[in-house]
C-alpha cells in the first residue's frame, strides 16, 4: 500500500513537529478480512501523531494513500446502519435550513456516504452528495439522493459550479479529517460557494480527546485531530471567516464549526469555546504530553482487567466491530482475547477483524453463545447499547465501557 510522506504540515506548510503519541503498528481499521484470506498475513502501519510547532494541528504526519481506504475496496462504514444516526442529523439539518437557506438553494455534502442527511433536504432544495466510496453511493442514489463517487478537490468543485451552478451551503461530516490535502479542499469550497454561503465542518475535536483521555478516534484514516484556534488563520488565507462553533455529542464529542465568505458577527459560544481553548492551554504541547501519559494507563489498565477475567475463566467478547474499536484492542493488544465481536451491520457479519481474525456475528446468533462480559467498541454509542441489552445485564452478563475511563458496569 502506498504511504504518504508528508515533509509539511497540512495547514500552514511548517516543517517542525512535536511527538503527541506512537500507537506502534496497526491494521488499516476498516479492512475486515472474508474467510478465504484469513491464512493470509495482514499488513500493518505505523500510527504516529504529531503536533505541528507553528500552527498547532494535531495530525498524522505519514499517511496512508486515501485511494488504498476507500477507492480500491468495498467501504464498510454505512451512516445509515448505524443506530439513531438519523435522529441525530435530522435536528442539524433543520438548523441548517432555518439559519441559511431558501427554497432552491444548492447543498453540496462532502463525504456524504449513502445520503443520510442530504435526505433532510431532497424535496425543498437542489442537493448533491460527493463520496469516494464507490458501493456507499450507489446506495445513496437508490434512494434518489445524486452523488459523486469522488473525493472533492478543486478541481471537482469547478466541474459542479459549471453544471450546478454555485452552492449556498456546503458541509461535511467526519470527512474532513480523512483529507490529506486540506488546501486543496479550502479552494473548491471557496470556488464552489456562494459570496452569501456557508461552509459548515463537523470533525472529531482535539478538545473533546483530551478532555475524555478518547484515544479510538486515531486511526490510519483519520489523518487530523481539529480544535478551533488552528482554523482561525488557516481559513483567512482562503479568505474565509469562521463566526460559529458548538461540541456536539457526536464520536464522544465533535467539534461543528460554520465559516463563511463574509465577515459575520462571532457567535458566544464561538467566543467561549475559543476561550476555554485558552482557558484550558488545549493546543500546548504539553497538554499533548498529559493526554499521552493518560492513554498509556487506561490502555495498560484495560490490558490488566481483560487478562484478570480471562484467568477467572470469564468470556469476554466485543460489541460493535467498530473503527474506533480496533484502534482500543490493539492499544491494548488484547484483540486475540475475545471470542467474537457483535454487530449489527450486515456488511460487516461474515467477516473477521484485521490481524486477530476474530469472528464478527450478528446479535441474534451470539445469543446461543453469550459472554461473561462485552467490551463495547463503539463507546459512543454506550448508551445506546447498554439500554437495549437490559435483559442481558439482568441476567448476570456485564458491559466493560470506556467512556472518560474504565468502567464495568
Amino acid at each position: 500500500m502506498n504511504v504518504i510522506k508528508n515533509k509539511l504540515c497540512r495547514m500552514c506548510n511548517g516543517r517542525k513537529f512535536d511527538l503527541v503519541i506512537n500507537l506502534g503498528q496497526h491494521p488499516l481499521v476498516n479492512s475486515l478480512i472474508s474467510k478465504k484470506d484469513i491464512k493470509k498475513k495482514d499488513p500493518t502501519f505505523l500510527i504516529k501523531v504529531v503536533q505541528c510547532k507553528s500552527c498547532k494541528l494535531v495530525q498524522i504526519k505519514d499517511v496512508i494513500d486515501a485511494n488504498e481506504i476507500y477507492k480500491n475496496v468495498d467501504y464498510l462504514y454505512f451512516s445509515s446502519d448505524m443506530p439513531k444516526l438519523d435522529k441525530y442529523f435530522k435536528p442539524y439539518a433543520e438548523d441548517l435550513k432555518k439559519r441559511f437557506l431558501k427554497k432552491n438553494d444548492f447543498v453540496v455534502e462532502i463525504g456524504s456516504n449513502d445520503g443520510i442527511m442530504l435526505n433532510f433536504f431532497k424535496n425543498k432544495y437542489k442537493i448533491l452528495g460527493v463520496d469516494p466510496a464507490t458501493n456507499v453511493v450507489l446506495r445513496s442514489i437508490r434512494q434518489k439522493i445524486p452523488a459523486l463517487p469522488l473525493f472533492f478537490d478543486n478541481s471537482v468543485a469547478k466541474k459542479i459550479s459549471n453544471e450546478w451552478g454555485k452552492a449556498k451551503l456546503i458541509y461535511g461530516n467526519n470527512c474532513i479529517a480523512h483529507l490529506n490535502n486540506l488546501k486543496d479542499l479550502m479552494s473548491g469550497v471557496q470556488n464552489l460557494l456562494t459570496n452569501d454561503g456557508v461552509f459548515v465542518v463537523e470533525c472529531n475535536y482535539w478538545g473533546g480527546m483530551v478532555k475524555n483521555t478518547n484515544y479510538s478516534l486515531i486511526y490510519h484514516d483519520h489523518f487530523s485531530y481539529f480544535s478551533v484556534k488552528p482554523w482561525i488563520n488557516f481559513a483567512k488565507k482562503y479568505k474565509m471567516y469562521p463566526f460559529d462553533a458548538v461540541v456536539t455529542p457526536a464520536q464522544g464529542g465533535s467539534l461543528r464549526l460554520f465559516l463563511s465568505k463574509k465577515k459575520l458577527k462571532r457567535t458566544k459560544r464561538f467566543k467561549s469555546l475559543l476561550n476555554e481553548e485558552l482557558k484550558t492551554k488545549l493546543n500546548t504541547y504539553s497538554k499533548c504530553v498529559e493526554y499521552r501519559n493518560k492513554v498509556y494507563d487506561v490502555s495498560r489498565r484495560l490490558r490488566a482487567l481483560v487478562l484478570n477475567l480471562r484467568k477467572k475463566g470469564k468470556k469476554i467478547a466485543g460489541y460493535g466491530a467498530a473503527a474506533k474499536g480496533m484502534t482500543i484492542l490493539k492499544c491494548s493488544n488484547i484483540g486475540d482475547k475475545l471470542k467474537y465481536f457483535v454487530d449489527d451491520s450486515p456488511a460487516k457479519q461474515g467477516l473477521y477483524s484485521p490481524v486477530d481474525h476474530v469472528p464478527i456475528i450478528s446479535r441474534k446468533d451470539a445469543q446461543k453463545k453469550l459472554p461473561d462480559y462485552f467490551i463495547i467498541l463503539a463507546p459512543n454509542y454506550s448508551d445506546i447499547i447498554m439500554k437495549k441489552e437490559k435483559k442481558f445485564i439482568q441476567n448476570g452478563g456485564k458491559f466493560i465501557v470506556l467512556t472518560k475511563d474504565i468502567k464495568v458496569v
